[in-house]
């Protein structure tokens, strides 16, 4: 399959459906399905010549299904914190409102974006994939070819400055979002 694109045609017309049944029994829905099968297959073409031929094929198919499946669940993850932590900072902004006079023009999330483009480049960067897009530390030194210290003490920095950044009532709702 290195590269043969009928012989990977082929593969992927055997073992589609069976991978589409692992998502759908999982996510329960059919769109988000075909997507992560998409995915599974396209991911498995891109790293073709990193396969190993010590393991089944199917073996390996399995593994990056199982892995884009944990990197969905991760982003669900986050969008849910997110959604919830907008809820809360609604919550509390309109229960505020009543007893201040100038209530905020902005919202959460425009808030957090300018805080974070305060940021230097790389610490936005480290932030943005763990708080935002729900990475691990040993992925994102692997993304970034940097080691997983380098990785915690850009997000450390970065979580200093966006206290002195933001008010209290946002850096809470962050608070409230990384340990939800």
């Amino acid at each position: 399959m290195n590269g043969d694109q009928k012989a990977f045609h082929d593969f992927y017309l055997l073992w589609e459906t069976r991978i589409y049944s692992y998502f759908l029994n999982r996510t329960g829905d059919y769109m988000q399905s075909q997507e992560l099968t998409q995915n599974t297959f396209i991911k498995i073409w891109e790293y073709r010549s990193t396969l190993s031929n010590e393991h089944k094929l199917e073996t390996q198919l399995f593994r990056k299904a199982k892995l884009i499946y944990i990197d969905w669940l991760r982003l669900q993850t986050t969008i849910q914190k997110r959604k919830v932590a907008e809820k809360s900072y609604a919550e509390i902004t309109s229960s505020d409102s009543m007893n201040v006079q100038q209530p905020s023009l902005e919202t959460l999330p425009e808030k957090l974006e300018k805080a974070i483009c305060h940021l230097p480049p790389m610490r936005q960067k480290v932030l943005r994939l763990s708080h935002i897009q729900g990475y691990a530390y040993k992925e994102i030194a692997n993304e970034l070819k940097i080691s997983e210290k380098t990785v915690d003490n850009h997000i450390n920095k970065a979580l200093k400055q966006l206290r002195q950044i933001l008010s209290g009532i946002v850096l809470a709702l962050l608070l409230i979002i990384k340990f939800i």
